[in-house]
């Protein structure tokens, strides 16, 4: 998610391996896992004062384990600040994530970065009448398409199953390739497809348009383990009121369900409901409501109203050479006023063509975890080193503004 090149600051970005000691006050202890860092790219990490002075910043590689200090007395909370990039597409994007209040901890972050054992190739066969795009599944990987021939599926689990869902007059229909394997070739046969288990989710009013998708999990315990699409539906402008999603039966245990609604694309809210366990019968509005909002630069301040556990506040900024910047804040429901950090050396030097001013603001989104009760739980649920990410796990609802 995002991209470094070169560490200049030897100071720095120098890299703490070792326990604080006790000249220097400890600020944090993050670790690295599971590749969340691309192993070919880097990341960084910075440690900001409340007022958004950096306190310390390092550059980072690797599943590392860095211990964070300052060189003077702090004053706390403080900011914690994560930045990786990633190529995106014809762009590089480098995505940064601020939180807010945030006491010296340990933070363990995962990754979930499945790696490729390579492309297996499908061509199907006596594809029955249907509509819309086809849906090509493996773990790990989904894709909506219109291909029919010599389709490229990554495989991250060998040797995986392929699903690919139809839907048709007769209903939404599904076949099974089973023992997939990376590089070969498979020629599958839609002349005989099984009828997918179906599940209404209303809509609290009628949207004209939609994005949904469901996610199935054979295990429940583990919160990386790769999901496989059962259904992906966007809507095409027609106002409804419910969607049916389509999955196997007896197949997972658990399934992850997402959805999206724009009530009219007049308006610039977006709301978002999502679910673990069983898919809803139901899509749960959160009652939250962004009132008024100002910005200036790299600052703004907002009010919501109702009841949410997480404020996200999101800029975005992409300059001439198609460095793309997603600069994300999340702060506790007291949050009114929140202006991005100043850019430690680390940051400055990788990017030369980013400034504060330079970002826009993007999107404010208040998020209702029904399960979470104060911020420090988000934080705990995020980052906690025994069960990192956990917080994917929890129901969610949401509103968020676009801004422009």
């Amino acid at each position: 998610m995002f991209l470094i090149a070169l560490c200049i600051s030897v100071i720095s970005c120098k890299k703490h391996e070792t326990d604080p000691s006790p000249q220097a006050p400890w600020l944090m202890t993050v670790n690295f896992t599971d590749e969340f860092i691309n192993p070919k790219l880097k990341a960084i990490v910075f440690i900001s004062d409340s007022r958004g002075v950096s306190l310390a910043d390092t550059l980072v590689s690797g599943n590392p384990r860095i211990v964070m200090q300052g060189k003077a007395a702090i004053s706390l909370p403080l900011q914690v600040t994560i930045a990786k990039w990633e190529p995106d597409m014809h762009n590089f994007l480098v995505s940064v994530n601020t939180y807010l209040n945030v006491y010296p901890s340990e933070w363990t972050i995962r990754g979930n970065r499945p790696v490729s054992d390579g492309d297996a190739t499908v061509t199907l066969a006596n594809i029955p009448a249907h509509s819309g795009p086809i849906l090509y599944s493996t773990s790990g990987y989904s894709n909506l398409t219109f291909i029919t021939s010599n389709s490229k599926n990554p495989v991250y689990r060998t040797p995986d199953d392929l699903y690919i869902r139809l839907i048709t007059q007769g209903g939404q229909l599904y076949k099974w390739e089973h023992g997939v394997i990376a590089g070969n070739t498979y020629e599958t046969d839609l002349s005989s497809m099984g009828q997918s288990q179906l599940r209404a989710v209303t809509f609290p009013f009628q949207a004209q348009d939609f994005k949904a998708i469901v996610e199935g999990n054979r295990d429940t315990s583990d919160i990386s383990a790769l999901s496989q699409v059962t259904d992906e539906q966007i809507g095409d402008g027609t106002a409804v009121n419910s969607v049916m999603l389509g999955f196997p039966a007896n197949v997972f245990q658990n399934f992850h369900t997402y959805i999206e609604l724009i009530e009219s694309w007049a308006s610039p809210l977006t709301y978002s409901y999502s679910k673990e366990g069983q898919i809803p019968q139901a899509f749960i509005k959160t009652n939250a409501m962004i009132n008024l909002f100002q910005t200036t630069g790299s600052s703004a301040r907002f009010a919501g109203s109702g009841i949410y556990s997480v404020s996200k506040v999101r800029w975005n900024f992409q300059d001439t050479a198609r460095l793309a910047f997603d600069w994300i804040v999340y702060g506790p429901d007291t949050l009114s006023t929140v202006k991005l950090p100043l850019l430690p050396p680390s940051m400055t030097s990788m990017f030369p063509t980013l400034a504060p001013d330079s970002l826009k603001l993007y999107q404010i989104e208040l998020i209702h975890y029904p399960a979470i009760k104060s911020w420090n739980d988000f934080l705990e649920m995020s980052f906690s080193p025994s069960t990192p990410g956990r917080i994917k796990r929890f129901e969610s609802s949401a509103v968020r503004m676009q801004i422009n």
